[in-house]
């Protein structure tokens, strides 16, 4: 097995598994425990804070004040992971220094146990904003990086799937009851796994605008996001294990918390530096992503810097998240993996008609036999009143297929109408070269190719013979290039991204072939943004097909021709030289004879 391939099936399993966990772990365990909420007052106190219905364990009180330097390193581990939301076991007892605020003592060492927070999901029925925010966006996070996984080919899409995979395991981690040494090195796996979240979405924003930055800025970008995120990295790397081995709580204060929110600011703002430069093509995939971008730096804000206090600001923030990775699917879906209103809607479009048609078949069957088919009708009848419904609804339900397809899918029937027309009509052009230039015009003006090109068979490979569209291709292909080879041994569509060769890697190639010689091939460049659908590269390969016929039929008219045209001359030839030898002989029989002078 290829390690590409054994490392997609080890993320894979890794994915399924963080989602089950984390399905259980919402849905079905009862209780989480962590130490009551705390609220860093400064970096050597904390105050005691809990939700609304829960017990705190006594002699706790809400205000209770905390001194962070006369803990043991045990109790700042549990109390770290309680403020960043991680759980602990049900189990755990922590000494604590707690000073009460209703009593003028001095602070007293207590010992308390983990606090019960009850599983709302796993104790009352799945309704609300809550519940969409749990299960919405741990399952887009999964879709996000199963597809980028496994369809995603360029660096966006390697961008967007190390960020969904680590994010998600992050989450997950999250979810681990634990403490001591293990539960702090949770906390910093966890905090890792978000700081190569963070790389992963950089990455994607940059590969999404690097044909539009310069070097110079590129490296500008660079050397800011990796800045701010080493600042990010010593908020929560360095933080937690500076309080673990002093009780200084400094860095992992709420106010620090913008330093790890900063390095997803500079993926934002560099979507935003080249969105004037950007063409009508682009921005539909930039207004999607710097949207859904905007949305989730907020969020991760919201978590990292509570400003709403530490009960409302994850609720909210995982709401804003669960909209914004949506709404990132919806983009990977529609603008960088396959066409979304072609493969999906058709697909549940037609279904939903199938579906209808049937229902309506078993309720005019129900009904014609309750009141014209009754008990003493012959068994010709009853097999005849539902034949005749199916053919009756089969008709209705091709009508309404073809209704569906000029109504709510216009745009791909027309496109498709052209394409099969202009191939029915290619066998009439006459002239190879006006073939050609057509086939390319066609091709950009129905299906918005960014470049198309059509190459010729030669004795020395296969020239450039009609090209459209910027992108400069090259002019001479040779006869063993990676593409060729593959359009001569499998004589169907070939993905140029699979093909290291001097073709352009975003595209496709088609081999215009008859009866299994390949005359040329087709070449089209995938749309900005957006790869052709199956059903589309099937027509394309049609196209194809018609072309090389046309092409190949036209060359054998011309070829024709020039042989009918030769055999005539070579007729005329050979009349003019009989009638010279003709002359020959009777200039000579003269001068034999000696009647005629020689010239006259």
């Amino acid at each position: 097995m290829h390690r590409h391939q054994g490392l997609r099936w080890l993320l894979t399993l890794v994915v399924v598994l963080a989602v089950g966990y984390l399905g259980w772990r919402i849905f079905h365990a009862d209780q989480h425990f962590r130490l009551p909420f705390v609220h860093l007052a400064d970096a050597h106190t904390a105050i005691v804070q809990t939700e609304s219905g829960v017990a705190l364990p006594a002699p706790l009180k809400p205000g209770d004040r905390i001194e962070l330097s006369a803990l043991a390193p045990a109790a700042r581990i549990a109390l770290i992971k309680s403020a960043n939301l991680n759980l602990l076991p049900g189990d755990g007892a922590y000494g604590l220094v707690v000073k009460h605020t209703d009593t003028k003592d001095a602070p007293a060492a207590i010992t308390v146990r983990s606090v019960s927070f009850a599983n709302k999901f796993a104790s009352q029925p799945l309704s609300g904003w809550g519940l969409l925010s749990f299960l919405s966006y741990p399952l887009c996070l999964a879709i996000i990086a199963l597809l980028t996984l496994w369809k995603g080919r360029s660096r966006d899409a390697g961008g967007l799937a190390l960020w969904a995979v680590t994010f998600l395991l992050g989450i997950t981690m999250q979810f681990v009851p634990s403490d001591g040494t293990i539960g702090l090195a949770v906390l910093l796996t966890s905090n890792v796994l978000f700081l190569l979240a963070r790389i992963g979405f950089y990455t994607m924003a940059e590969a999404i605008a690097t044909p539009l930055l310069r070097p110079r800025a590129r490296t500008f970008w660079r050397l800011v996001f990796f800045l701010l995120l080493g600042l990010g990295a010593m908020q929560s790397l360095a933080g937690p294990l500076v309080f673990v081995a002093s009780g200084w709580a400094e860095l992992i204060r709420p106010g620090y918390g913008v330093l790890l929110t900063l390095s997803y600011t500079v993926p934002l703002a560099m979507l935003f530096a080249i969105w004037p430069r950007a063409g009508a093509a682009q921005r539909l995939r930039l207004r999607w992503v710097i949207t859904c971008s905007a949305i989730y730096v907020v969020a991760v804000f919201l978590i990292n810097t509570p400003i709403f206090g530490p009960m409302a600001s994850p609720p909210i923030a995982r709401i804003m998240i669960s909209l914004s990775i949506t709404g990132l699917l919806y983009a990977v879906l529609r603008t960088r993996l396959l066409d979304f209103s072609v493969v999906l809607n058709r697909t549940l479009v037609y279904a939903a008609t199938t579906s209808l048609v049937l229902g309506l078949f078993a309720l005019f069957e129900s009904q014609i036999e309750r009141i014209a088919v009754g008990e003493r009708t012959s068994l010709l009848l009853e097999l005849l009143v539902p034949l005749a419904l199916g053919a009756s609804l089969t008709t209705v339900h091709r009508r309404i297929d073809g209704l569906i397809e000029r109504l709510v899918f216009r745009r791909q029937y027309r496109q498709e109408q052209a394409l099969r027309r202009f191939a029915r009509e290619a066998a009439f052009v006459s002239a190879p070269d006006k073939l050609l230039q057509l086939t390319a015009a066609e091709l950009r003006r129905h299906i918005g190719a960014p470049w198309v090109g059509l190459y010729e068979s030669t004795p020395q490979g296969y020239a450039l013979a009609r090209q459209g569209g910027d992108l400069p291709l090259p002019t001479q292909i040779d006869p063993d290039e990676p593409a060729v080879i593959a359009l001569r041994a499998h004589e169907t569509e070939v993905d140029l991204h699979d093909c290291a060769g001097v073709l352009p890697r975003e595209g496709y190639a088609f081999p215009l072939q008859v009866r299994g010689q390949l005359l040329g091939l087709l070449v089209i460049g995938s749309r900005p943004d957006e790869h052709y659908s199956s059903e589309e590269r099937e027509l394309f390969a049609h196209v194809a097909h018609e072309v090389g016929a046309a092409l190949f039929a036209i060359r054998a008219h011309i070829s024709e021709q020039q042989r009918v045209q030769f055999d005539t001359r070579v007729e005329v030839i050979e009349r003019q030289l009989a009638e010279a030898r003709l002359r020959e002989s009777a200039l000579l029989e003269r001068l034999r004879v000696g009647k005629q002078p020689l010239l006259r």
